[in-house]
């Protein structure tokens, strides 16, 4: 989630115009609900889900890989500690601290202590561009603190309903607008192919030619009364001859994805990646599907003269 997009996004849209609406048909989660605090209200279809606000980190452990954590799964370890198992004693939390930080660097923990309280700092701040009156300060920093801390998964969707308990400002139910905002969502999620996530493989299968390059190698035809040294020495050489050309064969289909889409009255640009997926033989004679990224930006798909 990055707290501060969100807040950059908001802020323009907040110097330009009066009031800002927010509308969320389907899934609004982590930096999509920061950004909606910042609207006047916000437009929930009955479909619709917001969610928690809490900064996810991701550190690269050496001999690990990627990892993956949240400030709060610092401090639920410390009160399992003091709450569950009830250990006090300092030489046995000097050595579980120890124990935590030879798996998490303490500069990482830092880092995810700081974006919690950054996350927490601009969703108040963006709750404040309409919650405007004095007694309403101390209940967006409440409100703020609750979706970044009263959460114990980063997933967990925040209701319409829930959203009310919560303080947000939801609009109230207008079913001739819900189904302006979902045949919307209908065509873009088609047009973005939601519901087609991209396999490489699948891909390169959909191409004719594609298809036709992992077709099975014909059996070889010999006659029945070969005999049978001959028809051993045919099918070493066939065998030969075919795995030196797979060695070297490449065969490539273009591919593209739409990753994101924007648009206003004035114009609409989308995020477009291209590149070729590349089929690639080895010497035992298996195949693997090797996407290479050629392109990689925004570019305009469409403009209305103001």
């Amino acid at each position: 989630m990055d707290a501060l997009a969100a807040w950059k996004l908001m802020s323009i849209l907040r110097e330009r115009f009066e009031k800002v609406h927010v509308l969320v048909p389907y899934m609004a989660f982590s930096a999509a609900t920061l950004f909606a605090l910042g609207a006047d209200e916000i437009v929930m279809h009955p479909y619709a889900s917001l969610g928690p606000i809490d900064p996810q980190i991701t550190i690269l452990q050496p001999n690990v890989g990627y990892r993956g954590f949240a400030y709060e799964d610092v401090g639920a370890f410390l009160r399992f500690l003091a709450n569950d198992v009830k250990i006090s004693e300092q030489v046995h939390i000097s050595a579980i601290i120890k124990s935590l930080f030879s798996a998490v660097d303490p500069i990482d923990v830092g880092g995810a202590k700081r974006a919690s309280e950054l996350s927490s700092a601009v969703g108040e701040r963006l709750l404040l561009f309409h919650m405007t009156d004095v007694e309403d300060k101390p209940k967006a920093k409440e409100i703020a603190e609750n979706l970044n801390k009263s959460f114990f998964a980063h997933g967990d969707a925040v209701s319409r309903s829930r959203a009310r308990e919560l303080n947000l400002r939801i609009a109230d139910e207008d079913k001739q607008l819900e189904k302006l905002v979902w045949d919307a969502y209908l065509k873009i999620e088609d047009y973005l192919k939601f519901r087609e996530p991209f396999d490489p493989h699948q891909e390169f299968l959909k191409d004719p030619a594609g298809a036709k390059a992992l077709e099975p190698i014909p059996p070889l035809q010999l006659p029945p009364d070969t005999p049978p040294e001959v028809m051993q020495s045919a099918w070493e050489n066939v065998l030969q001859i075919t795995l030196a050309g797979l060695g070297t064969q490449t065969i490539d289909v273009d591919f593209e994805v739409i990753d994101s889409l924007i648009e206003s009255v004035r114009v609409a640009s989308e995020l477009k990646i291209t590149g070729k997926l590349q089929l690639i033989w080895d010497q035992n004679g298996s195949t693997d599907v090797l996407p290479v990224i050629n392109g990689h930006g925004w570019k305009k798909i469409g403009s209305t003269a103001v």
